[in-house]
């Protein structure tokens, strides 16, 4: 059979159906298998416009892999054939997945869900998963993507971190004078961004049409005037209501018994990593529920409130604003656990810093440490920082004070014999007898008072109280006094 007959039966039979469909002689369980039919037939349309596509491409040298021919003989958007053909070009690497959008048992928007999480993860990690294929030919393209990421999520190294910044910085909203004399607004944000923003604007448009059931049905606002209106309002200032903004989600995060595939996800919406999670952890409500196997829940519990208003207002009171910029509107300030809450970290001030949005994703995004500020309370520094401790005393004495230690001490010592040289005393005890000779006195360790030249300055002694025995005197008397040698060398902090 040559292309121009397969293309008149194509035709024929189309119309057939269009004809049976349109004169309502037909069953409804009719109708349906046709509709069930034509899943596969848009299957296999798809996969011959994208085949067909790029191969006329390369064979006439176009250089955009078929996007330009396919738009303008599909009647496709050009970003539509640009995807389409995107898709059948990285399902060369899923044989498998291929074959069955081909044959028309996996739609391909399925297909194009099964080669993220390829990228994801690992081509033979799709392909070796009957079960993920065979939910790509029975779910909807919205229920696949979902549990195509929670697949995929369950899967990465690194917990989903690497896609969720990628996601992030891909970030952006412009704003334009229209030629029509409106102001165009378009954006795009990472999930977690976006559920609040759409949260936010949902929750005050409701508001809006509740307020319009009081308004006659002709000067009621359509709901995308009410869309607008919130967005307006919002900006303003103002919040819901004309409180303070809220942007409730739903973060769900599912755990196993044996802790190897705990996931997170927004609800209704995709996976996050667990840096996110963390983030959201300081500043929410957690109920716990447990479900059986078939997903039946088993237990519900209550609600509990994280950092309270009084706690932020104790926090803002403390530091004055954000502990690590200074610099944010107390409205932009959040409550961070020192101590994760995901750990069990315990909601209290002093287990609490306060940090504007900016900064909380530092700590939770790249790494930045939560480290003393040297006034008794807390600050944030970036991971690559070194922070290094007081200095203290090396371990052997200098030569020099050496010298001076064996001059200084020949007149006084010269009678005595050396601490350590009697038997049995180590630690405090040797260190006691050994002022004691210096100083003759026998009632207590008080420090003795050595001057080693007319007009020096006196020091007390500092002795070494090391347990375990020494080879030499715990104490050395050096230019300007006495002092221990005891070895602390600087500590080196990585923060």
């Amino acid at each position: 059979m040559s292309m121009e007959e397969a293309i008149r039966l194509v035709e024929r039979g189309l119309a057939q159906m269009v004809e049976l469909s349109a004169g309502g002689q037909v069953t409804c369980a009719e109708l349906r298998r046709g509709l069930d039919a034509s899943k596969g037939m848009r299957c296999r349309l798809d996969a011959y416009q994208a085949n067909a596509a790029s191969l006329l491409a390369k064979r006439e040298s176009h250089g955009d892999g078929g996007t330009g021919v396919l738009a303008q003989a599909a009647g496709l958007s050009r970003r539509a054939a640009a995807g389409q053909v995107k898709t059948a070009e990285r399902l060369q690497a899923l044989p498998d997945v291929q074959r069955a959008v081909e044959s028309g048992q996996v739609s391909f928007t399925n297909a194009r869900a099964l080669a993220d999480a390829a990228d994801k993860t690992s081509a033979e990690a799709v392909t070796e998963d009957s079960a993920l294929l065979a939910k790509a030919q029975s779910l909807t393209p919205e229920q696949f993507a979902r549990e195509a990421g929670r697949w995929a999520a369950q899967r990465q190294d690194d917990g989903g971190e690497a896609g969720f910044r990628r996601l992030r910085r891909r970030r952006r909203l412009s704003i334009w004078d229209g030629d029509d004399g409106m102001m165009h607004l378009r954006g795009e944000f990472d999930p977690v961004a976006g559920a609040k923003l759409r949260n936010r604007l949902c929750t005050e448009a409701e508001r809006l049409r509740r307020g319009d059931l009081k308004l006659p049905e002709r000067e009621r606002r359509s709901r995308h005037q009410r869309m607008a209106d919130a967005f307006e309002s919002l900006t303003a200032g103002g919040g819901v209501g004309g409180s303070k903004p809220s942007a409730d989600i739903a973060i769900v995060q599912h755990l196993s018994a044996d802790g190897t595939k705990a996931f997170a996800e927004i609800e209704g919406g995709g996976t996050i990593p667990q840096s996110v999670l963390d983030e959201h952890f300081c500043n929410a409500r957690i109920t716990g529920i447990v479900f059986s196997d078939e997903g039946v829940p088993l237990w519900h519990g209550h609600s509990k409130r994280r950092a309270t208003d009084a706690q932020k207002r104790a926090l803002l009171a403390i530091y004055g604003g954000c502990a690590g910029c200074q610099d944010a509107h107390p409205m932009a300030i959040q409550a961070h656990h020192v101590d994760p809450a995901s750990q069990g970290g315990p909601t209290d001030v002093s287990n609490l810093i306060p940090l504007c949005w900016l900064c909380h994703q530092r700590v939770h995004q790249h790494g930045w440490r939560v480290v003393p500020d040297g006034r008794g309370l807390r600050t944030i520094e970036p991971p690559d920082r070194v922070r290094y401790g007081p200095a203290h005393a090396p371990e052997s004495v200098p030569m020099r004070g050496r010298e001076r230690s064996d001059v200084s001490m020949s007149n006084d010592t010269a009678q005595h014999e050396p601490a350590t040289a009697r038997a049995g005393l180590s630690g405090p005890a040797a260190a006691r007898n050994a002022l004691r000779e210096v100083t003759g006195n026998k009632t207590g360790p008080s420090p003795p008072q050595v001057r080693t030249r007319p007009g020096s300055h006196r020091r007390a002694a500092r002795v070494n109280c090391s347990t375990g025995g020494e080879s030499r005197p715990p104490w050395r008397v050096g230019r300007f006094g006495t002092y221990d040698s005891v070895a602390r060398g600087s500590r080196r902090v990585t923060t």
